[in-house]
């Protein structure tokens, strides 16, 4: 079992250009600021963004300017997928606009089978899936790879937790799955309200969206410690 400790900011669903208000304001522009800052208060080690960064791929270029502009101001790796709003489609925003242009600590996990991400120094591996086309057979927790060494393994995923019975939805997440990905940490998006679940050995979580435009009460990230006696823990954070 490794030794390191990790500390890791997680949030999703901040959906840029989703609105403006009569004043000019954004909601989500606001919830990206602010998560931001959080990260840089916390000191954190890793920031994970599971999806939805944009609410649509027809983006504005201001958009796309001040979601660079706020990627590059984090002072550890990024961590990103894409999600439903934001998908990898042919018509795709990610197609004409590469995040990475913040800067050399930006990984964006972007083929369509999911993709890993090594950090040695931190005795950290992240695996990732995106969605490329949201929809009943989408299955976002496919293609996991084993689990081949005593690092931390952390899941970045987007789609719907659900019980038994309900196949119907799209981008599906079971509990069943959670638990065959043995992932120490499971970071989830698609879901706005932070919430947890544990199957096995998996701590999974939804940091809840920090865009209080999408009916939310409160701007939520998750506060995750990962710590080799203590083990893996999750808090909510109001931003």
């Amino acid at each position: 079992m490794t030794t390191s400790t990790c500390r890791i900011l997680h949030t999703s669903d901040i959906h840029l250009d989703n609105r403006t208000g009569l004043d000019g304001h954004s909601a989500a522009e606001t919830g990206l600021t602010r998560v931001v800052d959080k990260a840089l208060e916390l000191d954190v080690d890793l920031f994970l963004l599971a999806g939805d960064l944009f609410d649509h791929n027809r983006v504005k270029d201001h958009c796309l300017e001040f979601a660079t502009a706020q990627l590059a101001r984090i002072n550890c790796p990024v961590v990103m997928i894409t999600g439903n709003h934001d998908c990898m489609a042919d018509h795709s925003v990610y197609h004409h606009y590469d995040p990475k242009d913040a800067g050399e600590h930006i990984h964006f996990i972007r083929e369509a089978d999911g993709g890993c991400v090594d950090f040695p120094s931190l005795d950290v591996r992240i695996w990732g899936r995106g969605i490329v086309d949201h929809h009943p057979g989408n299955k976002p927790l496919t293609g996991i790879p084993e689990h081949d060494d005593d690092a931390w393994h952390i899941g970045l995923a987007h789609g719907y937790y659900v019980g038994r019975g309900l196949e119907m939805y799209s981008s599906l997440i079971t509990p069943d799955e959670i638990e065959a990905s043995r992932f120490h940490y499971l970071a989830l998006g698609h879901v706005h309200v932070f919430t947890t679940m544990e199957h096995g050995s998996t701590l999974a979580a939804y940091s809840g969206s920090p865009n209080l435009d999408l009916g939310i009460k409160q701007m939520t990230a998750a506060h995750v410690m990962l710590h080799p006696e203590s083990g893996v823990s999750v808090s909510r954070v109001v931003l």
